[in-house]
């Protein structure tokens, strides 16, 4: 293991960051041309409540594939190079798309609804891996990076909404479009993004026993590992509502069509806000500062959307660094993994196996709090139980973020 730090690159100027920042643009916009077009067109091919179960059915799919997929291409990006995975992925979604958008049918589409859910996690798995390669070290330039790459991401899906809204020709053009962005990006990763693993620090690979719990290998390496890991998954859990949010939104706040495009619209763009100016003032403050006050700011958010629409519209724009809250644990994961000689793609593939059971989890959570609220008459506890895991992160920031001695 301090062969393979040894034997990393040292860290590097942030412009080599931009084409995979670029990438990373072209990616999330690609997908998002295609949000408005594949739930209609499975409607009208199937009915409302099939179309719906088969929705569900992929997301379940395909977060599932990621739990046992993932820890093993996180293993393999250390055999391989984070590049080629990157690359592979990218041209994977490219390829379904196009076919989508050769031929539309239902059955095209529920492929290319699984490879691109799943390879939304694997791509930030590999860039995940490139960033944490060049500045496992330094917690606080992890974060500044991981800020910019995550605001770009929430650009790239808003700006895809609103291009995807207006594209004519329904699900053809919106995945023909699609696939040329998937396709942009794929060539701009393998002709400008750097492999940041040298040849000299890759290590063989090592076929581990199926474990549906890898991410549980994290908890092995110490008391501030532990930690971090339960305030990641504290702060990731609300992220991973499924349905549940706009089916509120329609039954209880009696929004239309209109109205959650306003909401939708408006999270990912205060998501771009709040990581643009997340890294300048992680650098300017401190991770433990930073990270309370933007945990805070998204306690408002869910105070907000415990009352109605407006006060939830209100919370989000007053608690707008909220989305940038999961910043410091998933950087200081990588650092304090680093230091303890775990390679920086297990790292990744075990932080993506956590990450896509809280994607399996939250749908089946939410959908049971929202019954068993609405039973009792109070069927805003979804939002309640965000505000308790919140408080509950809140409080454990310090000690989970707090370096150890001799780190």
């Amino acid at each position: 293991s301090s062969d393979l730090l040894a034997a990393a690159p040292p860290p590097v100027e942030r412009s080599d960051e931009r084409p995979l920042q670029i990438t990373a643009a072209l990616y999330v916009l690609s997908l998002a041309v295609t949000a408005l077009t594949a739930a209609p067109f499975m409607v009208e091919a199937l009915g409302t409540a099939k179309a719906t179960s088969t929705l569900a059915y992929i997301g379940s799919a395909s977060a599932a594939t990621e739990i046992i997929v993932a820890p093993i291409l996180g293993a393999a990006t250390d055999t391989l190079g984070r590049k080629l995975v990157l690359t592979g992925t990218l041209a994977s979604v490219a390829l379904v798309n196009g076919l989508v958008a050769l031929h539309p049918s239902v059955p095209l589409l529920m492929v290319s609804k699984y490879i691109s859910m799943m390879g939304t996690g694997l791509f930030f798995l590999s860039a995940g891996a490139i960033l944490g390669d060049k500045y496992r070290k330094d917690p606080t330039k992890l974060a500044g990076a991981s800020s910019l790459l995550f605001a770009l991401v929430n650009g790239g899906f808003a700006v895809g909404i609103a291009v995807g809204s207006q594209l004519p020709g329904g699900l053809r053009t919106a995945f023909g479009v699609s696939a040329i962005g998937a396709c942009l990006a794929s060539l701009t990763c393998l002709l400008t993004v750097r492999e940041s693993l040298p040849l000299e620090a890759r290590v063989p690979f090592k076929p581990r026993a199926f474990n549906p719990l890898a991410f549980t290998r994290l908890l092995r390496h110490g008391r501030q590992l532990r930690l971090l890991v339960l305030l990641s998954a504290l702060t990731l859990q609300p992220i991973f509502m499924g349905d549940f949010f706009q089916v509120y939104g329609v039954s209880q706040w009696g929004l239309d069509k209109k109205g959650l495009g306003v909401l939708f619209t408006l999270i990912p763009v205060l998501g771009a806000f709040a990581n643009i100016v997340g890294g300048p003032l992680i650098a300017r403050f401190g991770l433990i500062p930073f990270t309370l006050v933007a945990t805070v700011s998204n306690l408002l958010y869910w105070v907000g959307c415990l009352f109605s629409f407006k006060m939830a519209i209100v919370g989000a724009c007053i608690g707008a660094l909220g989305a940038a809250r999961t910043l410091a644990a998933s950087t200081m994961i990588a650092s304090a993994g680093a230091k303890a000689g775990m390679p920086q793609g297990e790292l990744s593939g075990d932080r993506a196996n956590l990450t896509a059971i809280l994607k399996v989890i939250g749908p089946l959570l939410y959908g049971q709090l929202f019954v068993a609220g609405k039973a009792i008459g109070a069927p805003a506890l979804p939002f309640a139980f965000n505000i308790a895991l919140t408080t509950a992160a809140l409080f454990l920031v310090p000690y989970a973020l707090r370096e150890e001695p001799g780190n």
